[in-house]
């Protein structure tokens, strides 16, 4: 009696692992049908092009915690997912913050977009570069973002006008390269004012 529960545990296991393996292999097929990725820039020369010059560049990781999230999702109707988040910052001579560079990679259909958000002390947006994205994405990409003036849209603008700029994305079809990388710039605007006050 007690080999034929053993026995079907093992099978249950083995049908639970063969399912999980399953998955994992169907996804990781359906992320590679948008081929293989197009850098426009490295994450080093975004570092050179879009920190202050002459400042020390410290890595921060930092937790976005659940009271954060909820505040966020209160006050500006939507928030950056709960956990750590790493991001750069410059500090000048006196240890004031210069600048601050979000590096982010942003899910799409069947691949991902990474993106660089600068901003300057002030909490301005200075610019904004398409690191990379899925070959089959690089048409639409140019188009439909980078030559529609849709970046530029956000540059100069201060924290909280990116967070609304980006929830004016909401008209945009959700699943759109639009609203993705709109909502993307806007919650690197939330987790800078949590985390650096701006």
């Amino acid at each position: 009696m007690q080999r034929r529960y053993l026995y079907r545990s093992i099978l249950i296991v083995a049908l639970l692992v063969a399912t999980q393996l399953i998955s994992i292999e169907v996804a990781q097929a359906h992320r590679g049908h948008g081929g293989p990725a197009k850098v426009f820039m490295t994450e080093s020369d975004a570092f050179k092009t879009m920190l202050p010059e002459g400042g020390k560049i410290l890595k921060r990781k930092e937790a976005l915690k659940k009271e954060n999230h909820d505040e966020a999702v209160k006050r500006w109707g939507y928030s950056p997912a709960e956990g750590v988040y790493p991001y750069y910052i410059s500090k000048g001579k006196n240890e004031e913050l210069s600048g601050a560079l979000f590096i982010q990679s942003v899910e799409y259909k069947h691949g991902s977009i990474n993106l660089a958000v600068g901003y300057n002390k002030d909490g301005h947006i200075s610019d904004i570069k398409i690191l990379s994205c899925q070959e089959i994405y690089v048409k639409e990409l140019t188009e439909d973002i980078q030559g529609s003036g849709f970046l530029d849209g956000f540059l100069h603008l201060k924290t909280d006008e990116v967070i609304t700029r980006a929830k004016d994305s909401d008209k945009e079809p959700v699943e759109s390269m639009r609203h993705v990388i709109a909502k993307e710039i806007g919650g690197t605007a939330i987790l800078l004012k949590i985390f650096q006050g701006l």
